[in-house]
């Protein structure tokens, strides 16, 4: 198991969008911006199960996130590792990521929508087996 440095731990749980990369059939990649949510060395995120990156994630269960900042001084974190189904609900994954993202309130309102286990949406994590960074904090 990869062992994940205190830096690290510290600049995913900063609320920052990530970049999944995943797969295509033909090798080619797949990135898409996402939500995360920092927890127990995993990054755990949630999506369509009719999305591309879903289909991929499911064809091919390994990703790569890309955490990084978009301001001077400049620093990243990518993980690389296997995908799997989370046995959370969605609502639960969901409502931790929206109270982050947009705050207590307008995230109560996005995360309600979830309440509902809609069997089109999955929740998921990434465990890193690989890790790079570089963090200039």
């Amino acid at each position: 198991m990869l062992v994940i440095e205190n830096d690290v731990n510290t600049f995913l749980r900063q609320t920052l969008v990530g970049v999944l990369g995943t797969a295509e059939a033909d090798g080619s990649p797949h990135l898409a911006p996402i939500w995360y949510n920092w927890e127990d060395d995993s990054a755990y995120m949630f999506t369509s199960r009719k999305s591309r990156k879903w289909r991929n994630i499911h064809a091919r269960p390994y990703a790569s996130l890309c955490v990084d900042t978009r301001d001077a001084p400049y620093s990243a974190v990518i993980l690389s590792g296997p995908v799997k189904e989370v046995d959370k609900t969605v609502f639960e994954v969901v409502s931790s990521m929206s109270y982050r993202y947009y705050g207590e309130q307008k995230g109560e309102i996005f995360a309600e929508r979830y309440r509902e286990n809609s069997t089109d949406i999955v929740a998921f994590k990434l465990t890193a087996d690989h890790l790079v960074k570089n963090l200039s904090m």
